[in-house]
């Protein structure tokens, strides 16, 4: 199978284990989560062609057949990882003011903040309780239970992270090594937690499990870094992004190197713009322009390569399925790509 095949294949499989969780239940609640998992519109009506990828999940199944393991005694432990992802999402929209996410109205927005922050806490909730559906893939009482405290540390990172995140706002003096750190616990920790399970449910070694961990959080850093700068300059040089993060004062690796290497002139000059009330698109291009003129883009991406390259390199030395292993290089190096 090509590598297409096999992440469509494992991509259905946490699509079907995710559905038949959250459509099970009766209450509006759950057509708020079926909505922003793509699967049905406000009315709950479906919108087969509006379903979402399944990056933590299919890392989590493809992690447990890179470790000699069968995908399908993972899938209770990559839903959940997924639906940790997704009460994340909702909640960074409410917090961000964001309108819309993939290109629809964001569930807030329909439903209300408060409602939102409902079913984003109750997607948390789910994901704890499908933990324990590892059982019924003859999954120990002891590797279960290890697994749900993987999924609660990697939760309780991810929120430090985002508090971090949002502490940073209203600051110009966040250095790179604590956005570092900032990205580790807010994006790294929850992919982290996807490989780390997908190798722990096939009782793989200690080592093994960590190493999947130290993988999936050097990737997971490679992830918010190139989401920064796609934040500020999009695909391609012709598709301008909308920059919410941005407009929101949030503090992206491009802009964090170059305060920290920016001239007295350079950091005045961005310091205008951060320290506004409100920033308005021309404070967007205007920002972009001074990134631009420091050349920080290049020291970027270089930063993202060095990242994933990271991700690789802990797992060069593992005794794994070699087409395991193959297809789960590839994948994470496709989402760099993406």
């Amino acid at each position: 199978m090509t590598l297409t095949s096999v992440v469509e294949d494992l991509t259905d499989r946490v699509d079907s284990e995710l559905r038949s969780i959250v459509t099970s239940r009766e209450m509006p609640l759950y057509r708020m989560m079926a909505y922003h998992m793509g699967w049905s519109d406000q009315l709950g009506e479906p919108e087969q062609s509006r379903a979402k990828g399944r990056t933590h999940g299919v890392l989590c199944l493809l992690a447990c057949r890179a470790a000699g393991g069968d995908p399908e005694t993972a899938l209770p432990a990559a839903a959940a990882t997924e639906l940790v992802h997704n009460f994340c999402q909702i909640h960074d929209d409410v917090q961000g003011g964001i309108p819309q996410r993939d290109d629809r109205d964001a569930v807030w927005w329909v439903w209300g903040p408060a409602q939102a922050i409902n079913a984003g806490d109750g997607m948390h909730a789910l994901a704890r309780l499908v933990v324990f559906r590892l059982q019924e893939h003859d999954v120990s009482s002891d590797t279960t239970f290890r697994a749900v405290q993987i999924l609660d540390e990697a939760s309780l990172n991810t929120c430090e992270g985002r508090f971090l995140d949002l502490e940073a706002q209203e600051r110009i003096d966040m250095s790179v090594d604590a956005y570092l750190r900032m990205a580790a616990a807010k994006t790294g920790a929850l992919v982290s937690c996807a490989m780390s399970l997908g190798a722990l449910v096939t009782s793989a070694p200690t080592a093994v499990v960590d190493a999947m961990g130290e993988a999936g959080l050097k990737l997971g850093v490679a992830l918010q870094m190139r989401d920064d700068l796609l934040e500020l300059w999009g695909p391609s040089e012709t598709d301008a992004p909308p920059a919410h993060e941005v407009m929101n004062k949030k503090k992206l690796l491009p802009v964090v190197l170059a305060l920290e290497k920016a001239n007295l002139t350079q950091k005045r000059s961005m310091g205008e713009i951060y320290f506004k009330r409100v920033l308005e698109p021309d404070d967007v291009a205007r920002l972009r322009g001074t990134l631009d003129d420091m050349g920080v883009r290049e020291e970027c991406e270089n930063l993202v390569e060095q990242h994933i390259d990271a991700a690789a390199g802990a797992l060069e030395a593992l005794s794994l399925d070699l087409d395991g292993k193959a297809d789960l290089l590839a994948f994470m190096k496709s989402l760099l790509r993406d």
